[in-house]
């Protein structure tokens, strides 16, 4: 996400640099209401939250008043960025001269290279956010779509089948919103006072996918999944191998991952208490072993690495393999 912002934010100075070289080319006041408009077009595309969303919302007052407001800011961007310009021009004693539509076009390319770089509605799936006003804005929207779409999965049966299960979370799940059902799904399995068990392990099992956790689409699937899955032996037993074997395939996503001291204190906690506590010892020392394991790998994972950290090579000489 800092490297598209980082992009987001090259590609928002061609917007500005427009009426800058307006500005600097002597062009009249003329040319204001074609920059006004390219303005509002790219801050509707790009910061749809702060629009109305309906036709009756723009009919009511507030809406009303809030859209004038958000024209009559990018009225001011503009008229100063034309001064700026006059005045850049007028310092430089030399006036380019150039095409109007030049200075027209360069603002108006900005629009369709941001939208390509960044569209709100993917990226607010995604639990991305320009800042916290768009956040603010719209995650709870996200959130509310979320929860209706995972409805269905809790109408499975206790009793469903494993790979019934797994194509219901996996279709479910096959959204740009998915960071938002896989928080929305689990919340309600806690809350739940059924089992679900089919439902649960699907959903664990989603979650410590390689092909989920890789791409980083859903950043906090394995916390989630964590969080899901509580102190039940059962889903214990399933996630904490697949985790190891995430951390070990995947350090750059430990982020994503359970902290090493949240694990420790339910080792040495949980797993005294609740549906554990009827465990025979040696299934709860598994646990608390797997645990712990997990633990240190996240930590080590976690930990920064130096030069002195890579695995250095022998040199061979003349091209001959180096020997033992």
């Amino acid at each position: 996400m800092p490297a598209r912002l980082r992009l987001l934010k090259g590609a928002t100075a061609l917007l500005y640099i427009g009426p800058l070289i307006a500005g600097m080319s002597g062009f009249g006041w003329g040319l204001v209401p074609p920059f006004l408009g390219i303005f509002v077009l790219w801050l509707i595309i790009l910061r749809p939250e702060q629009w109305p969303a309906s036709a009756t919302e723009w009919l009511t007052a507030d809406a009303l008043w809030a859209s004038l407001a958000q024209v009559l800011s990018q009225l001011l961007l503009v008229v100063v960025l034309f001064g700026v310009g006059r005045g850049i021009g007028g310092i430089a004693g030399y006036l380019p001269m150039l095409h109007p539509l030049l200075p027209l076009s360069i603002s108006f390319i900005a629009i369709p290279i941001c939208r390509l770089i960044w569209d709100a509605r993917i990226a607010a799936g995604r639990g991305e956010f320009l800042d916290d006003e768009a956040e603010a804005a719209q995650a709870p929207l996200a959130v509310a779509e979320a929860a209706s779409a995972v409805t269905p999965l809790l109408a499975l049966p206790d009793d469903a089948t494993e790979d019934a299960a797994r194509n219901a979370v996996a279709s479910s799940m096959d959204s740009m919103a998915a960071v938002y059902r896989l928080e929305a799904v689990c919340d309600a399995l806690l809350r739940s006072g059924r089992s679900h068990a089919a439902l649960r392990r699907a959903v664990v099992i989603w979650a410590t996918e390689p092909e989920v956790v890789a791409p980083g689409l859903v950043s906090n699937a394995v916390l989630t999944a964590y969080q899901c899955v509580g102190r039940n032996p059962d889903l214990l037993r399933l996630f904490l191998p697949r985790a190891l074997a995430l951390v070990a395939a995947f350090p750059d996503r430990v982020s994503g991952f359970p902290p090493a001291a949240t694990l420790r204190a339910a080792a040495e906690t949980d797993l005294d208490t609740g549906p554990n506590a009827d465990l025979p010892s040696d299934l709860r020392a598994d646990l608390r072993d797997g645990m712990l394991a997990l633990a240190q790998a996240i930590e080590a994972a976690s930990a920064p690495r130096s030069l002195t950290d890579v695995p250095r090579r022998d040199t061979p000489v003349h091209g001959s393999p180096s020997r033992a």
